[in-house]
């Protein structure tokens, strides 16, 4: 059944465009990526924000 899941979805990922293969791939990093960093990225944000409001 799970098989069954997976072969369904690759070869719809197989069926797709060079581009559109690239843009999913390059999505799922950027995904990972913001969920490696997350606590950076709050960090930041929270930084910016003082920035903007004079603190």
């Amino acid at each position: 059944m799970l098989k069954d899941k997976f072969k369904k979805i690759s070869e719809g990922f197989n069926n797709l465009s060079p581009t559109a293969q690239g843009m999913i791939v390059l999505g799922i990093v950027l995904v990972i990526g913001i969920i490696l960093r997350w606590d950076y990225i709050l960090e930041e944000v929270k930084r910016g924000f003082g920035f903007f409001s004079g603190n």
